[in-house]
């Protein structure tokens, strides 16, 4: 095993390329960048700040393109060259090849079992998902997720731009996976207003969903068929209920830390003959 030549916790602050590039192979578990947007705007720490006189710039050129990021790019990635070739502009074609040369430093430092987010927004984001993919690989794509950072205000003539995109990718399919639960509202337990003998919660509800132009789950359970209605459930997993001695059906599970979790459950003996009130 490759071990870590930095501390955990230490800070650089100087561009990232020539940090990465003397930090030893595998020794990242989670890259998160928050990297320039291609947003055609400048930037300034407010004055007073511990910031204040730090400064860039995000609008992009070809003169601000380095000869050895293309130099790389070719030569490691011919893949990612047809991706900064489509771009429609040069400002589009100069900050794609500022962000390439970086992200192809990051795939060598994470661990088999690492994970990147990349934030972004709709500017690049199509373009930077077509990098991500040349360089971690399409397999590795796992989420494009959707961060809204602000209320809805109005914007004329189109939609408010309101939200980031989070593009994840882990390095490998053996990638660290940790679920995040939250607890229920109010709101979403009061749906649940029953309580079974384990101290779990459900609700009644009946197996039955509209579908009048066609004839796919029309059946009849213990002599009842239900009208202008098809049963949700196949009578199969009916039939399986029953034989083990419950009328009941469970879409969702307790957590195995002992947290309240709603149960839905549905009564599928009552639920045909529910169907003809």
């Amino acid at each position: 095993m490759i071990e870590r030549n930095f501390a955990s916790g230490t800070i650089w602050t100087r561009d990232c390329i020539e940090v990465m590039r003397g930090m030893n192979s595998e020794t990242v578990d989670l890259i998160y960048l928050d990297p320039p947007f291609n947003s055609k705007q400048d930037y300034a720490a407010p004055i007073g700040s511990q910031a204040a006189g730090a400064a860039f710039k995000d609008t992009w050129s070809l003169s601000d393109i380095d000869v050895e990021w293309i130099d790389l790019i070719e030569r490691r990635n011919p893949a990612l060259q047809r991706v900064l070739l489509a771009a429609m502009t040069d400002s589009d074609k100069s900050y794609l090849a500022y962000m390439a040369a970086r992200l192809l430093e990051m795939p060598r430092l994470l661990k088999p079992t690492g994970s990147i987010y990349l934030h972004c927004d709709p500017t690049m984001s199509h373009y930077l998902k077509l990098v991500m993919d040349a360089i971690f690989g399409r397999e590795n794509f796992r989420n494009e997720i959707t961060w809204q950072r602000s209320e809805a205000h109005n914007t004329a003539e189109r939609y408010g731009n309101v939200a980031d995109i989070l593009l994840y990718y882990t390095r490998s399919e053996r990638a660290t996976w940790n679920p995040v639960h939250t607890s229920y509202s109010p709101e979403q337990m009061g749906r649940f207003r029953h309580t079974d003998a384990d101290g779990r919660h459900y609700k009644l509800d009946d197996l039955t969903a509209p579908r009048p132009d066609s004839d796919s789950g029309k059946f009849a359970w213990r002599g009842v068929t239900p009208p202008d209605a098809r049963l949700g459930i196949s009578p199969r997993a009916i039939g399986g209920m029953v034989g083990r001695g419950s009328d009941t059906h469970e879409t969702r599970r307790q957590t195995s830390n002992g947290r309240s979790q709603a149960v839905h459950r549905r009564d599928a003996g009552q639920a045909a003959a529910e169907c003809l009130d």
